[in-house]
């Protein structure tokens, strides 16, 4: 990008920025402030909405992580031994790995006991 590629988008920005605030301005004249204060309000909700929402989906990704670390943590600490114990049999590997599944710590609410 060129310094003349980066002056034309400036004036683009600024001209974007001047109809807007135009449009604003004709609209204020036209409807009166009590229209361009519902406007506004709408407006605001609607951002707190999609922050709220982006911050619950933040939050159940983080959980989601936290559940899928804690399994294959788990998981890995059955697989462990797992070449000791294929020598046995079918029934006993099952068997052994499941008391082994059972016996380790579920780490998924880790940060809820602090």
């Amino acid at each position: 990008m060129t310094d003349l590629d980066t002056i034309l988008a400036a004036g683009q920005a600024v001209a974007a920025v001047h109809g807007a605030v135009d449009q604003v301005i004709n609209a204020a004249l036209y409807y009166g402030p009590g229209v361009l204060a519902l406007t506004a309000t709408i407006v605001a909700f609607r951002v707190c909405a999609w922050a709220a929402d982006r911050y619950h989906q933040a939050v159940q990704d983080r959980a989601d992580r936290r559940t899928y670390a804690a399994r294959a943590f788990r998981l890995c600490r059955v697989a462990d031994n797992t070449d000791a114990v294929l020598a046995l049999g079918d029934n006993t590997v099952n068997e052994y790995l499941d008391n082994k599944y059972d016996a380790t710590p579920d780490l998924a609410n880790e940060g809820e006991e602090r």
